[in-house]
């Protein structure tokens, strides 16, 4: 029984050291990953497509028109791989954690991830992170904007999509100061929050889980708009649109039209020709609407 008793204590010292070893490694290519980045330079046109994918990096896409190539970079050290390639007219940056032993015993902190575009106006934009925000610094046209995030926030200033656009977060709030589709705009966060400045669109849905919706929405000529959420509160500037016609409903909330309480748990109301569609509905929150 001694026996094993010196030997479990040899084993928990070889233990030990192996691990402030590895500890003492990590933080060396820690601090190395912070001082250094990796930059690449990859060809990219006006109209091209480009597809960006983390886990646990932020993701922050500029655009600086003065530049001939795009670039990326990305915080050098061994724990997360890089990889930019162009396939026609796609571009394609993805960044993964490296599996190692090691990072079964410490955590490390992501490197954020940053793309220069020199120009804003792509083609199809896809963007998806887990455990990572979103960040979308400068004004960008596109055909189709499609943005994905798990425990993500998602932060833009102004998106122009002529086919249709999809913001989409679990756990994450969506902000941002203009959305605009020629198509579907499909706004939808479960657990996080909807603000948007302004939503213009001849379709546009927006609907939460647990969380609230506030928006300006303009709605295009014969055009429709729904929002919808389980235990948020739903708050909607319908100014900028006209010809509406608006149905609202809600279990256990209350409902106001240009700040007047309505009667009842359902409320409707027509204005001009009344040919474009508003629903609105909440479970357990109030609606406010302001038209």
């Amino acid at each position: 029984m001694l026996k094993d008793t010196n030997a479990n204590k040899i084993f928990l010292i070889i233990l030990v050291l192996i691990l402030a070893l590895s500890f003492f490694l990590y933080k060396g290519w820690e601090r190395r990953g912070i001082e250094q980045r990796m930059d690449q330079q990859i060809d990219f046109q006006a109209g091209d497509s480009l597809q960006v994918s983390t886990i646990s990096n932020d993701i922050f896409i500029e655009v600086n028109e003065g530049q001939k190539q795009a670039s990326v970079s990305l915080g050098s050290h061994d724990n997360e791989q890089l990889e930019v390639s162009k396939r026609g007219s796609l571009v394609t940056v993805s960044v993964s954690p490296v599996k190692r032993w090691f990072l079964r015993f410490f955590s490390y902190t992501a490197s954020p991830l940053v793309l220069t575009l020199p120009s804003e106006n792509l083609g199809h934009l896809e963007v998806t992170s887990t455990s990572g925000d979103i960040t979308l610094m400068h004004p960008l046209k596109t055909k189709s904007t499609k943005v994905s995030g798990v425990s993500s926030e998602v932060d833009f200033l102004t998106l122009w999509a002529s086919e249709h656009l999809e913001l989409h977060t679990i756990s994450g709030d969506i902000s941002g100061k203009e959305a605009s589709s020629d198509g579907n705009a499909d706004i939808s966060s479960t657990s996080g929050t909807i603000e948007i400045q302004r939503i213009t669109g001849p379709k546009t849905i927006l609907k939460t889980t647990s969380s609230g919706i506030e928006a300006g929405v303009s709605i295009s000529k014969n055009g429709s708009m729904e929002a919808k959420t389980t235990s948020g509160e739903i708050e909607l500037d319908l100014r900028p649109s006209n010809n509406l016609n608006i149905t609202t409903s809600t279990v256990s909330g209350s409902i106001e039209f240009n700040d007047k309480r309505q009667a009842g748990n359902n409320a409707s109301l027509q204005t001009g020709e009344g040919s474009n569609s508003v629903t609105l509905s909440s479970v357990s929150g109030s609606i406010d609407l302001v038209y």
